[in-house]
């Protein structure tokens, strides 16, 4: 046996995946590996030297996002230092790299390479501190940055290995605590990949199975799978959580090695990550994972602005699509994970976005382009992708008086609806809901009537209509409209609010926003942007 088959599988392993081919792509080694659908064949020699290819991969990867990095990119700025700016940002300096050095993960990484180095950075520190000549402070910090730069693959390692890989899996190779002050780079390659090198190498047999491949494997062989954070249960303090106390979560070294490039399959923005799980082909998967990435650097993103953009671009690709190639090649769903949260409260969030929620999307998206730059574009994109109702973000933008976007909200809100009309009419039925509030406001106006009492009036609707209460929000309508001798609406948009469970809150939150949006005393809009 000279290859090995490597098949998609759920969406962690699948991130693994997506690691390990880049891995091997960036080390030049594409020829040693055959994508066929769903699956790889790597061939063994592809895990000749993995390690190395792991470490460079890795570093090239996430080292304009270290402190190492942000350090020795100052050296040019600090060699032209005039004197006028010398002092501050020598004491800025001087504290980032204070704060790098005097780090457990820099300490530990200077126990590696104390017997190979002939500079003390420690020991330059000192000298540092008592100094007070700034021409001998930046000569000393040049030292330091030195010394930084000449053993990168270390100390931006150790900034790596706590800020990205920590956030999908800990505890083995580097990132044991025993091994801290080891060489890295040997203890990978002694805990993911000598075993791999090894298995492909023998018959595969054993009493045991891989949970994630099937292959067969010897217990001594296999590994659990409590170094993945969140997802692992550690089958030698656990065993309880087995079915007659047999562990079964045992896998074998190959989807080991596998597991351990999932930092490199998500694209991790600050300590977040995201990861687009499309298994429909092992093709697909790396071009739209290589699109994330794409848009990542485009421009200063957030987890969730790229999360927005790739909505984006699958709206997009159907209405590049003709209607046959959509029927036979859009996917149905897309599967969107996210690693989010920060250090001990990381966790995975899963996101299913359907093809009936991009079209969707897609039929709201002028009223979206509208709320995009707003603070709560975020919250209306997961409502409508979670299928989850806006009338909660409406009645909070109701309570804080912030009027700006609701009637584009509620413009989203009906394309998300079906029912008996089409989205046109509904949108009408908005506007004539809101037009009606606008009036009684108008009439409060010109009438010098008290704005307090509109205020309470709007207030008891909203309540009427988290109740989902039909029966109660005309009560309140009809007594109010009899109170000021003012006849009722009486148009379509009012007898779909009262006989259509589907329009109810929609056409009721639309009359309530036009009771409290800003409008002047001739009925002028003052709310729009």
């Amino acid at each position: 046996m000279n290859s090995s088959k490597i098949i998609l599988n759920n969406f962690l392993y699948n991130s693994g995946i997506v690691g390990f081919y880049k891995i091997l792509k960036e080390a030049n080694k594409e020829n040693l590996v055959q994508v066929d659908g769903n699956c790889i064949y790597v061939k063994n020699e592809a895990l000749e030297n993995f390690e190395e290819d792991y470490f460079n991969t890795i570093i090239n990867t996430f080292e304009e996002d270290t402190k190492w990095y942000a350090i020795t990119n100052s050296e040019e700025k600090l060699i032209q230092l005039n004197e006028e700016e010398q002092k501050q940002e020598l004491e800025h300096l001087t504290k980032r790299i204070k704060d790098a050095m005097e780090s457990a993960s820099y300490k530990s990484g200077y126990e590696i390479i104390k017997d190979k180095t002939e500079e003390n950075p420690y020991e330059l520190l000192k000298q540092l501190k008592k100094s007070t000549d700034m021409n001998e402070q930046k000569e000393i910090l040049l030292k330091i940055i030195k010394h930084l730069k000449d053993n990168k693959e270390i100390y931006c390692m150790k900034d790596i290995i706590y800020t990205k890989v920590n956030c999908f899996w800990s505890n083995v190779a580097f990132l044991n605590r025993s091994a801290n002050k080891k060489d890295m780079k040997e203890e990978y390659k002694k805990v993911f990949v000598m075993p791999a090198q090894k298995y492909v190498k023998s018959k595969q047999e054993g009493t045991y199975q891989c949970v994630e491949c099937g292959q067969a494997i010897e217990k001594q062989e296999a590994s659990g799978m409590s170094f993945l954070n969140d997802v692992g249960v550690d089958i030698n303090r656990k065993k309880s959580g087995f079915w007659n106390f047999k562990e079964d979560m045992l896998i074998c070294p190959i989807c080991n090695l596998i597991y351990s490039c999932v930092p490199l399959g998500f694209t991790m923005i600050g300590s977040n990550g995201i990861f687009i799980n499309s298994n429909r082909s092992l093709t697909n998967l790396l071009q739209e994972n290589e699109l994330i990435k794409i848009e990542k650097l485009t421009e200063e993103n957030t987890l969730e602005k790229v999360y927005n953009k790739i909505i984006t671009y699958y709206i997009n690709q159907m209405d590049k699509m003709t209607l046959e190639k959509r029927t036979k090649y859009e996917p149905r769903n897309i599967q969107v994970i996210k690693r989010v949260g920060q250090k001990d409260n990381q966790h995975y969030e899963f996101n299913i976005i359907s093809k009936d929620k991009l079209e969707v999307i897609k039929r709201a998206s002028n009223d979206l382009k509208k709320v995009s730059k707003s603070s709560v574009y975020n919250d209306v994109v997961k409502n409508v992708i979670q299928n989850i109702k806006q009338y909660i973000l409406i009645s909070k933008l109701l309570r804080e008086k912030d009027y700006r976007h609701i009637k584009e909200i509620l413009k989203i809100e009906a394309a998300t609806m079906e029912g008996g009309i089409n989205l046109k009419t509904r949108k009408e039925c908005i506007e004539d809901m809101i037009h009606e509030g606008e009036l009684l406001q108008i009439y409060f106006y010109k009438n010098n009537e008290n704005k307090n009492k509109l205020e309470s009036y709007g207030f008891k609707l909203q309540n009427a209509l988290k109740v989902n209460s039909v029966e109660e929000f005309m009560k309140l309508f009809t007594l109010f409209y009899g109170s000021l001798n003012k006849a009722m609406p009486n148009g379509e948009a009012m007898k779909r609010l009262i006989e259509d469970p589907e329009d109810f809150r929609l056409l009721g939150y639309a009359y309530i926003y036009g009771l409290g949006k800003v409008i002047d005393k001739k009925g002028g809009n003052e709310d729009e942007e």
